[in-house]
């Protein structure tokens, strides 16, 4: 979610093949009707991320959501952001229900907010694997986890206006970045949003811990949690990747617990092949 918009009133918190990273045994239940060749058993200490685009949307798509899914990308009007939202949860099922001998379709995801208990939130599938998903521009980035807690964000880079700024980032992280060359604030930014927003969609907070609370390393530097004053902070470490989403993107990926050992998939590629077998199946 963009920073512009995730301030807003009213906004509630949320949820190709690339190697650019900085910073046990395969689930079982595999084996099932819902195994899919081109998903690897997921390991434990592993972390899957797959990624994709937008243009990987297609009507077929539409067979993989459930009814929430559904009811909430017929309510979108952009039709930049229905693509988007069907690409992001499309390839979220992709991935998560084969780990379990699923079909995308039958995939269970629970919604529920950690602070009010609504249903809002990042989708959560079944024990152990923990699920994130991001979605800016034109990119797409599924994180997948066996037991640990994870949280991914992709932006788009674009300029952003100084109150917003202020509300994101700790006073030191505002003279680190007005320190930057004007050219590289709008990446700089980005960076530190990504890395926060990853940070309390790990954690399960999203934008109920305001992000100026958290400070991290500044843009050019290894990613790391250095502050958390706001409430609650995690007894578990908390672990942070910047990940390579792209030329005009940024992304960061979160991990609460041990380090992770990332490994990169193509999304695009997994799409095709489920439009391809329900396109060849009508």
């Amino acid at each position: 979610m963009t920073p512009d918009r995730a301030l807003r009133p009213g906004n509630q918190p949320l949820g190709r093949s690339r190697s650019g990273v900085r910073g046990g045994a395969p689930l079982t239940g595999r084996g099932g009707e819902g195994e899919h060749p081109a998903v690897p058993a997921l390991e434990p200490g592993q972390c899957q991320l797959w990624w994709a685009s937008a243009a990987d949307a297609h009507p077929a798509l539409h067979q993989l959501l459930d009814t929430r899914e559904a009811t909430r990308h017929a309510a979108l009007r952009n039709p930049a952001s229905r693509a988007l939202h069907l690409t992001a949860h499309a390839l979220a099922r992709a991935v998560a229900a084969p780990q379990l001998g699923l079909e995308p379709h039958e995939l269970e995801l629970t919604v529920v907010c950690k602070h009010c208990g609504g249903p809002h939130g990042k989708p959560q599938p079944p024990d152990p694997l923990r699920l994130s998903l991001s979605h800016s521009g034109g990119r797409v980035v599924v994180a997948l986890a066996h037991s640990t807690p994870v949280g991914v964000d992709v932006e788009e880079i674009s300029p952003y206006v100084n109150d917003v700024a202020e509300r994101v980032l700790a006073p030191q992280e505002r003279v680190v970045l007005a320190a930057l060359p004007e050219a590289e604030r709008p990446a700089g930014f980005i960076r530190y949003w990504t890395r926060k927003e990853a940070l309390l969609k790990s954690t399960g907070d999203g934008l109920a811990v305001a992000p100026d609370l958290l400070r991290v390393t500044a843009p050019d530097a290894p990613p790391r949690l250095l502050a958390w004053d706001g409430p609650d902070r995690p007894l578990l470490p908390l672990r942070l990747y910047d990940l390579d989403a792209g030329p005009g993107h940024r992304a960061a990926l979160a991990a609460l617990g041990a380090p992770l050992r990332l490994a990169q998939h193509d999304g695009s590629a997994l799409l095709r092949l489920h439009t391809t077998e329900r396109e060849l199946a009508r």
